[in-house]
C-alpha cells in the first residue's frame, strides 16, 4: 500500500502509486468529456463531420490511460503509444477551440458578446488539451534531486525551467481560469443571479490561490492551508453547481430532456470544478511507499 499526505493536513492510503492514480483520473475524465461532447454534437447530427474527431479520440485516450494506470510496469510500446495519444489530445483540443472560435463569430465575421454567449462554448475543447497534458505528465518522472529534469520514457531526458509539480500547479490554475471564464460566458445568456455568481467569484479566487503557489519559491503553512481548503471548496462548488443545473433542467415538468441538458443548463459542466479540486489535491500530495 502507498500513502499520500497533503501538506500534513490529510493522509490517504492507496493501492497504487500517485502517478497511476493520476492516470486513472485522466481516463475517467476522457470518458465523461467524450460523453459530454457526443451529446452536444448529436444535436447537429455530427455535421460537419469533424465533430466526430473528439468522439473518436476520447475512448482511445481513456483506454491508453487505463492501460498504463492498471499496469505497474507497462512495456515501452504501451507507454510510447500513450505519449503519442496525449500529444494528439492536445492537438485535438487546440483544433476544437479554433473551430468553436470560428463558430462564435457573427455573420459579419465579428465577435460580439451576445453571439459569444449563445455560440458553441469557445473554451470547452481545451478540456481535451488539459486532460492530455495531465496524462502526459503522468508518465513523466523527475530525476531525483534535480527539479525540472524530466525523464520521458523511451524519449530521453529534458530540462524544464520549473519542476514537474509546478507544471501540475500551472495546469490546475489554468483549468480554473478556463472554468471561470466559461462560467462568465455561459451564465451571461440569461443574466447573472446571485447563485450564478458563485462559480465566477470562486473561480477567480481559486486562480489566485493556485497561481500564487505555482510562482512562490516557498510555501508557508498559511499558503498550504488556504490551498487545501480552496480545493475542498472546489469539490463543494462543483457538486452544488451540478445540483443547481439538475434542478434547472427538471424545473418545468420534472423530466430530463436532451435539449435542456445541453442548452439550458449543461448538467456535467459544474463538475469540472470538483474534478479540478480532486486533481489539485493529488498533485501536491507527498507519496510514501509502504
Amino acid at each position: 500500500m502507498n500513502e499520500i499526505s497533503v501538506f500534513h493536513l490529510a493522509r490517504v492510503k492507496l493501492p497504487m502509486e500517485k502517478n497511476r492514480l493520476l492516470l486513472l483520473l485522466v481516463g475517467v475524465n476522457f470518458i465523461f468529456t467524450g460523453l459530454d461532447v457526443a451529446l452536444a454534437h448529436a444535436v447537429n447530427n455530427f455535421v460537419p463531420s469533424y465533430e466526430l474527431i473528439p468522439i473518436i479520440y476520447a475512448p482511445l485516450g481513456a483506454l491508453s490511460s487505463f492501460l498504463v494506470a492498471l499496469n505497474s510496469k507497462p512495456n515501452r510500446y504501451i507507454v510510447l503509444t500513450h505519449i503519442f495519444l496525449m500529444v494528439l489530445g492536445v492537438v485535438v483540443g487546440v483544433l476544437g477551440t479554433a473551430f468553436h472560435a470560428n463558430e462564435a463569430l457573427n455573420p459579419l465575421g465579428q465577435l460580439t458578446w451576445i453571439w459569444l454567449t449563445f455560440a458553441s462554448p469557445i473554451l470547452a475543447p481545451l478540456a481535451f488539451a488539459g486532460i492530455s497534458l495531465v496524462g502526459l505528465y503522468g508518465v513523466v518522472e523527475e530525476v531525483k534531486g534535480q527539479p525540472g529534469l524530466l525523464e520521458v520514457p523511451g524519449l530521453g531526458t529534458f530540462k524544464a525551467p520549473i519542476s514537474r509539480d509546478r507544471h501540475f500547479l500551472w495546469l490546475v490554475g489554468l483549468g480554473f481560469a478556463a472554468s471561470a471564464l466559461t462560467s462568465i460566458i455561459d451564465h451571461g445568456q440569461y443574466g447573472y443571479s446571485l447563485y450564478k455568481l458563485i462559480p465566477i467569484v470562486y473561480g477567480l479566487f481559486a486562480i489566485g490561490v493556485v497561481i500564487s503557489l505555482a510562482v512562490s519559491k516557498n510555501w508557508s503553512s498559511g499558503d498550504e492551508l488556504t490551498y487545501f481548503w480552496t480545493m475542498i471548496a472546489a469539490i463543494v462548488v462543483g457538486m452544488l453547481g451540478f445540483a443547481f443545473h439538475l434542478s434547472g433542467d427538471l424545473a418545468d415538468n420534472g423530466q430530463l430532456s436532451l435539449e435542456r441538458i445541453l442548452v439550458f443548463a449543461p448538467i456535467l459542466a459544474p463538475l469540472l470544478y470538483a474534478d479540478l479540486g480532486v486533481l489539485g489535491l493529488i498533485v501536491v500530495a507527498n507519496e510514501e511507499k509502504k
